[in-house]
């Protein structure tokens, strides 16, 4: 794409955007006693645990660091005015970090969630490469919370274009080193451009699934890569159960430009079910365990070559599926001895 079409789709785009969330912002919370009340009616008629009332005030928390989003980052480029472009970065990473952060300390106590995770620790150090397997827009997060804010590593991240649509991401996630993708030729080569320069306390984060895991999906995948992969790899595609096979691209893009990068593992799960905002109002997260695990590789144990990777690829990915199985029939025997 140009960058005069660029230009123009960009600011197209904020000039609806912004003001909409900001108006959003204002209706939102000066509605609010009216809509908490009509809430909590609703919730006491149904008997149930206040989903309506959590729900719409995660919307106006969601609403509200929009909204402060977007007025800070309009600060943050008048304050860094010829300031230096290091300044400038920095003051929006930190500005990232408190959005990410806010978001998910008010939605773990709005909803009464408990994150339970293992090996972040891990996370320390970089650089790094990040595997994120996704389930849910809620995961988004947890690179920001687990990685960017308890150690301070400045991530850069490979999105799907639609994502531009929320202005903060869109504002902030411009400004900072990130590829936002339109899934189609050339996808990879942008993605292996994160790689370049990428400093000691920096990171990449992909999704290498691509997409959010669902059965129909997961057929369809099954279905193309029958006609593109050796019998051996393919058997290892249809073996997963909990996610999707790893869409090669991005990647190998980036482990054929990593020089010294670990790689670091992220599984997750209890957030299947919680695809948009009506699961949210039928108070399906409602006292979730959501586990969190980490493991790291490193630069060292990572093969070379395109196959030799690919194949390494699904080794690892096949131990995030195990990971959530293992998670799941956890669950449902929990559920079984609580019935007894």
């Amino acid at each position: 794409m140009s960058a005069l079409r660029e230009f123009a789709e960009r600011w197209g785009r904020r000039i609806v955007t912004v003001p909409l969330y900001l108006a959003l912002c204002a209706l939102v919370v000066c509605s609010l006693p009216l809509t908490l009340l009509i809430a909590a009616t609703l919730d006491l008629a149904r008997g149930k645990r206040w989903p309506l009332v959590r729900a719409i005030s995660f919307v106006a928390l969601y609403l509200c660091c929009e909204s402060a989003g977007i007025i800070a980052s309009f600060f943050i480029w008048l304050a860094c005015l010829g300031a230096g472009r290091e300044r400038f970065l920095r003051q929006n990473f930190n500005l990232q970090r408190w959005w990410a952060g806010s978001l998910y300390k008010g939605a773990r106590r709005l909803f009464d969630l408990r994150i339970l995770d293992e090996g972040a620790e891990v996370a320390g150090g970089g650089p790094l490469l990040i595997f994120l397997r996704h389930a849910s827009l809620a995961d988004t997060l947890f690179p920001a919370v687990f990685i960017s804010n308890a150690h301070g590593i400045r991530l850069k991240y490979a999105l799907k274009r639609e994502l531009l649509w929320d202005p903060c991401i869109d504002i902030v996630g411009n400004r900072l080193e990130n590829r936002f993708l339109r899934r189609g030729p050339g996808d990879a080569e942008r993605v292996g451009e994160l790689m370049e320069n990428l400093a000691s306390d920096e990171g990449v984060i992909i999704y290498p699934e691509g997409t959010r895991f669902r059965e129909a999906k997961r057929e369809r995948i099954l279905e193309k890569l029958s006609q593109t992969l050796d019998a051996d790899l393919f058997e290892k595609a249809k073996a997963f159960r909990n996610v999707l096979p790893p869409r090669p691209g991005g990647p190998l893009a980036l482990l054929e430009k990593n020089e010294g990068a670990d790689i670091i593992f992220c599984a997750h799960t209890g957030l299947e079910s919680v695809v948009d905002l009506r699961d949210i109002l039928r108070g399906t997260l409602i006292s979730r365990a959501i586990r969190v695990r980490f493991w790291r590789v490193e630069f060292e144990a990572i093969p070379k070559g395109r196959d030799k990777q690919l194949r390494w690829l699904y080794d690892e990915w096949a131990k995030v599926d195990l990971w959530i199985g293992e998670q799941k029939a956890s669950l449902i025997e929990d559920r079984q001895h609580a019935v007894r």
